[in-house]
């Protein structure tokens, strides 16, 4: 029993590295999108909605895996956190995809070649690094009980929303006063639909940061992160 029990788990360890793995690569192809202005990149947005596909796949396969181990192996306290773990996680690493995935969608509504987009994709490039980084620490945390790595992910947040702050000032400061088209009034809401996609998925990979302290220290921070917010 305890061999089987360890082949399960192993197997549910590597769908969930599988998971992030995807994950990050759409973070990443949607950098490339952002990088290319209007010209076609159809390819690449089949290749992103193959891969969302994929993560609703391994998304139900993890969570169906959580359920037989605690059922069939009655999971001790330690296997039993660790197991709930990475139902937890799995449930960040989906939502991630699905906000990267609306991130594309808002750029095929923007006009990437508009006279003023440097001043935004500058920015918005900026709050991807910083979200695809915050994902990829927060993964190794909980992968590692790396807690030091978990903290600093989750002090990048500020950068992220700071960031997200620029954004709408900088569109203020871009279209205010002026008559806009219809193609304008979509750059704007695209834009900002952008950002406040990234900004969120910041903010889960935060969420996984805090797992990740729990997991590795039995510490409960997200409780003291939203009074500091406040």
């Amino acid at each position: 029993m305890t061999s089987i029990k360890k082949k399960y788990l192993d197997q549910l360890s590597e769908d969930y590295q599988l998971l992030s793995e995807i994950v990050l690569s759409q973070i990443i192809a949607t950098k490339r999108l952002l990088n290319s202005g209007n010209e076609s990149n159809q390819d690449l947005f089949n290749e992103i909605e193959r891969n969302e596909n994929l993560i609703d796949g391994l998304d139900i396969k993890i969570k169906e895996e959580v359920i037989s181990a605690i059922f069939l192996f009655m999971p001790r306290a330690a296997d039993l956190r660790k197991v709930v773990a990475y139902h937890d996680m799995t449930v960040h690493l989906e939502r991630i995809g699905d906000l990267t995935l609306n991130v594309v969608h808002s750029i095929k509504d923007v006009d990437l070649d508009m006279q003023d987009f440097e001043k935004f994709k500058e920015i918005l490039l900026k709050m991807l690094k910083y979200a695809e980084k915050m994902t990829n620490n927060a993964v190794l945390a909980f992968t590692y009980d790396d807690s030091q790595l978990a903290y600093e992910t989750i002090d990048r947040d500020t950068k992220v929303d700071t960031l997200f702050w620029k954004i709408s000032e900088k569109l203020s400061e871009v279209f205010k006063d002026r008559s806009l088209s219809q193609q304008e009034l979509k750059n704007i809401m695209g834009i900002s639909s952008i950002s406040s996609n990234i900004e969120r998925i910041a903010d889960h990979a935060t969420d996984i940061a805090e797992s990740a302290v729990y997991f590795a220290e039995g510490k409960d921070i997200r409780h003291k992160q939203e009074n500091n917010s406040e």
